[in-house]
């Protein structure tokens, strides 16, 4: 779109929203691996596809039958690797962006802090207008869909603005406090944050650091749902109200049959002997890492 086409007083202030909010959509909605949209839709897939074993877990100790069995080491590794993946992406999401532009990262605190440092741009003229809409109300009659996006458009502003709408005005500008209260939903990932830190991406020394609370040493299900809950409405938010492209959805649906072969044991009687062998060699494979261990210390 010519933005010289378009119905904006302030052409250079125009110009510098749309290449900023070209910015967010890429951050939030494109195709990126790491966009925050990819992000959210393997931490709801993973979450659900866990809950879905815990679940058949559930049964199998509920029902309990000779044929149906659930390996100790197996489901303890699962659960590990469950927390860790998830917290990691919780954190990962919520990570403040590097001031080195090769450190860059794509996290929903970044898209945040940008559109604060930036919010001067977010007009109600460029937010109604930067793809050629007009400024002043269309005919109903004329185009029924044009009317009611302009109208969402200019109801989601007078929200975003705290002005109401017989004081409209082109150059009004999105309330700090909008902002700060989007800052504030991701407090609920604080917790899952400091627990990352201390347990998962670093080992802390809890000797020079201090602990964490019994509380936040924590994990369940109803805190990740707690942070799972603040991100999705954050970005929704982000992506349907204030770039008014779309929603981030919720689960994909998937294409094919996601509880397949759930039924059926890993291995049969007959290869089970050879896990013990495979143990049995593996565990002999890392004990003799340990065998002279002056090779390599010293130059010969």
């Amino acid at each position: 779109m010519d933005i010289f086409n378009c119905d904006v007083h302030d052409k250079k202030k125009l110009a510098l929203f749309i290449n900023k909010r070209n910015e967010w959509k890429r951050l939030l909605l494109e195709g990126s691996p790491h966009s925050i949209y990819n992000q959210i839709v393997r931490l709801l897939w993973n979450d659900a596809v866990f809950r879905t074993f815990n679940e058949a877990r559930r049964l199998t100790i509920e029902h309990s039958s000779p044929n149906c069995g659930l390996n100790g080491p197996l489901l303890r590794l699962l659960d590990e690797g469950f927390v860790a993946s998830q917290i990691m992406a919780i954190r990962r999401l919520t990570d403040r962006n590097f001031r080195e532009p090769e450190k860059a990262v794509i996290s929903l605190i970044r898209v945040i802090d940008d559109i604060k440092k930036h919010s001067n741009l977010i007009t109600r003229e460029n937010y109604l207008c930067y793809d050629g809409t007009s400024y002043d109300e269309p005919n109903f009659m004329d185009d029924p869909p044009k009317w009611t996006q302009w109208k969402t458009r200019q109801s989601n502003f007078d929200k975003m603005s705290g002005i109401p709408e017989d004081m409209r005005a082109r150059s009004d500008e999105i309330e700090k406090s909008l902002i700060k209260h989007l800052e504030k939903n991701l407090r609920a990932c604080d917790g899952p944050r400091r627990y990352a830190n201390k347990f998962i991406a670093h080992a802390s020394d809890p000797q020079t650091n201090p602990a964490l609370s019994e509380e936040e040493k924590k994990i369940t299900l109803d805190k990740l749902d707690e942070c799972y809950r603040a991100i999705l409405r954050t970005a929704s938010f982000l992506g349907t109200v204030l770039l008014y492209e779309f929603s981030l959805g919720g689960l994909p649906t998937p294409q094919y049959d996601h509880l397949k072969n759930l039924e059926k044991p890993m291995v049969n009687k007959e290869n089970k002997q050879k896990l013990y062998n495979y143990w049995r060699n593996r565990n002999q494979e890392v004990d003799d890492w340990e065998n002279n261990l002056w090779d390599g210390m010293i130059n010969k």
